[in-house]
């Protein structure tokens, strides 16, 4: 697995969880000691986030770090072009129109 590929693993599973917790981006930033920029783009997949903020971000869900880290392989095997293209839609949305495409997502999961 490549960094990038990592990155956007890490990032995507991040945001899940977040919108899991109904909660925004500006919120988990605070109450993990980030700057919601960066939170932002660790969501992307542009940063990689150091095991100690990592730590931080999974305090401020209430998860623990192998929940972030266990990524679901299913999500992943679309191409890389078409996850670029989802995840660029998924950012224009309004965060409960998010929020909805993650319960979709989710509930597909656990029928598979």
């Amino acid at each position: 697995m490549t960094r990038e590929v990592l990155n956007k693993k890490l990032g995507s599973s991040i945001r899940k969880y977040r919108l899991t917790a109904d909660i925004s981006q500006e919120s988990l930033a605070k109450k993990a000691g980030l700057y919601p920029a960066y939170l932002g783009r660790l969501e992307r997949g542009e940063k990689c986030p150091t095991i100690d903020t990592l730590y931080k971000i999974c305090n401020a869900l209430g998860i623990t770090m192998a929940e972030v880290l266990s990524f679901d392989k299913n999500m992943y095997e679309l191409n890389s072009d078409a996850m670029t293209r989802i995840e660029h839609v998924l950012d224009r949305l309004e965060e409960p129109q998010q929020i909805k495409v993650a319960e979709i997502v989710e509930h597909i999961a656990e029928i598979k």
